[in-house]
């Protein structure tokens, strides 16, 4: 390696990559990505949005459905195909209000993602080879397969906002939205994902068209912040995806 950089455009070209190899999506290909690299990509990618929101149920608010009282619910890192795992808590809300002291709000945190992005197929499939669940040659096969819609899912460690309603209703009630037109794209399906038991909700998938009825793309090409929406049982998660960032190695990637 030379000990001296010969200019400055140099030093900023060395600058620039080093930056890159911060990003597995831009440094190198998903088949030599590692455990901390797939994290990365599910958790705190362009394609990974962390939304916090009041949690009424985690206060014994009955109109919310809830009946726990104190915790905030915070989640770790997520595993692809699960929910992200609950982290430390902090209380006082309900206990603040019987005594008479200022409630604290309870908060709940959410994560969206991107899922129908190449990026976060590619996490999934490669967390599945890491983990020994699926080899190489079925993980490609599942990536080559076409994907027509915008899959956005919201995963977390409290679902139970999700609990009381069924998949016409989350379907009426959650949106994508162009923030320069301020559009909204109603999802054409949605899907809620159980624990094995069927007991618990681990995720719920939003799928919305590529293309309007009149075959206009519900996504211009130009447009560069995203919003998701969905509202439910009075718990308002929103997300705002900057599209202009979410690229890797082949272009846009949604």
């Amino acid at each position: 390696m030379r000990k001296i950089l010969l200019s400055g455009c140099v030093a900023l070209l060395l600058a620039a990559i080093v930056w890159a190899g911060g990003d597995p999506w831009k440094s190198k290909p998903y088949q030599q990505w590692d455990a901390k690299d797939v994290r990365k990509v599910l958790d705190a990618s362009p394609w990974a949005r962390s939304v916090q929101v009041e949690a009424p149920w985690l206060n014994g608010d009955a109109a919310a459905g809830g009946t726990d009282s104190g915790s905030t619910a915070q989640p770790g890192p997520a595993r692809s195909g699960q929910s992200p795992r609950t982290g430390p808590g902090g209380g006082g809300g309900a206990a603040d209000a019987a005594s008479g002291g200022p409630q604290t709000a309870a908060l709940a945190m959410f994560l969206v993602r991107w899922s129908s992005s190449r990026t976060i197929r590619e996490a999934v499939v490669r967390n599945l080879v890491i983990a020994g669940q699926m080899k190489d040659d079925a993980a490609a096969q599942e990536l080559a397969k076409p994907v027509d819609t915008y899959e956005i899912v919201v995963a977390g460690p409290d679902m139970k906002p999700f609990q009381s309603v069924d998949e016409k209703i989350l379907q009426n009630g959650a949106f994508l939205i162009d923030k320069k037109t301020k559009q909204k794209v109603a999802p054409s399906s949605v899907k809620i994902q159980n624990s094995e038991d069927g007991k618990k909700i681990q995720s719920v998938a939003f799928f919305f068209p590529r293309k309007s009825d009149s075959g206009i793309s519900t996504v211009a090409a130009d447009e560069k912040v995203v919003d998701f929406l969905c509202v439910v049982t009075n718990v308002k998660i929103e997300a705002s995806f900057d599209t202009s960032r979410m690229m890797d190695s082949l272009g846009r990637d949604l």
